[in-house]
């Protein structure tokens, strides 16, 4: 009896991965975000429960919530810290998975439009060689994405 009640109490901690969204929803949400705050919010609720270790790709879109956040924070000092966090996460994403053609791709995003005086744009050529280099080789629906957003 206590084995299924602890079963019962441990069950949240193991689906909670189960509520990571698929990559077709994010990047719908991530689309609508760009200038519209309930979706940055959405964004952030579809990827929170993503696991940076198990699903980089995924989580990355939750760094990306946040820095999206920033375009609708009114205070510098929060916005910076936030960019600053949020920055430092998504680089240190890359590090431990440099070949996720979609990461860098995001990343890319960030560099190019981010206010150049934030000095965020070191990787910005790397980032597109890679793309541009992989994009061949990745799933359509991603080939896609990236053409949609490169092309606009």
């Amino acid at each position: 009896m206590r084995l299924i009640v602890i079963l019962f109490c441990l069950l949240p901690a193991f689906s909670s991965n189960a509520q990571c969204s698929d990559l077709i929803k994010l990047r719908k949400e991530y689309m609508l975000s760009q200038y519209n705050l309930e979706s940055c919010i959405r964004l952030n609720n579809l990827s929170k429960y993503c696991n940076p270790k198990l699903e980089p790709v995924k989580y990355s879109y939750n760094v990306i919530s946040d820095l999206m956040q920033c375009n609708f924070i009114l205070n510098p000092f929060s916005k910076y810290k936030i960019f600053k966090n949020s920055t430092q996460k998504l680089d240190s994403l890359i590090l431990f998975n440099p070949k996720h053609t979609e990461i860098r791709f995001l990343r890319y995003l960030v560099q190019l439009n981010c206010p150049k005086f934030l000095l965020y744009d070191k990787h910005i050529v790397d980032d597109y060689k890679l793309i541009m280099s992989n994009i061949k080789s990745e799933p359509k629906d991603l080939q896609n994405f990236i053409t949609t957003i490169i092309n606009n």
